[in-house]
């Protein structure tokens, strides 16, 4: 009687054991494809949000190029303008001064677009460290999570066992 009682509860066991392993392998694999779905999801974002960055970027560097160009031709009328009322002023400089003034208006306005270059790239550098920060922070996020994954299967297989 007592190895008959044995064997049952050895089989009911058994069977507890085989329903718990089933429901943990299920629950596993709703955790895993709600990961895929969220892993993918946040791909997804994060392309579109790529692409409209990409978007406004090409649109903020279109109106830039306008916006140079037309500090360009101010500038232009401005440097003539004053060099013209300077001869008319003082009469015309040697030879030696007029290639000066030209080219140090030529660096003054290599510089000034280098300078516009530069913030111009800053400003996008700093765009894209903001997204890599925020995308950052959801891999870590999704790493906890499955780690937490994996630590409630081990004990589901503990328990289980």
């Amino acid at each position: 009687v007592e190895k008959a009682r044995e064997l049952e509860l050895l089989e009911r066991l058994e069977e507890q054991r085989s329903v718990l392993e089933g429901q943990r392998e299920e629950a596993l694999r709703v955790l895993r494809a709600s990961h895929e779905q969220e892993k993918e999801a946040l791909t997804r974002s994060f392309q579109e949000a790529k692409a409209a960055l990409q978007d406004t970027i090409a649109a903020l560097t279109s109106q830039l190029e306008a916006f140079q160009a037309k500090m360009r031709r101010v500038e232009e009328s401005v440097l003539t303008r004053d060099y013209r009322k300077h001869i008319q002023d003082y009469g015309s400089p040697n030879q030696f001064w007029e290639q000066e003034l030209e080219s140090l208006h030529f660096v003054i306005e290599m510089k000034s677009e280098r300078i516009r270059e530069l913030d111009k790239r800053l400003t996008l550098m700093e765009t894209v460290k903001e997204k890599n920060l925020m995308l950052e922070e959801k891999i870590t996020t999704l790493q906890q999570e499955n780690e937490d994954l994996h630590v409630q299967a081990q004990n589901q297989v503990v328990v289980s066992r």
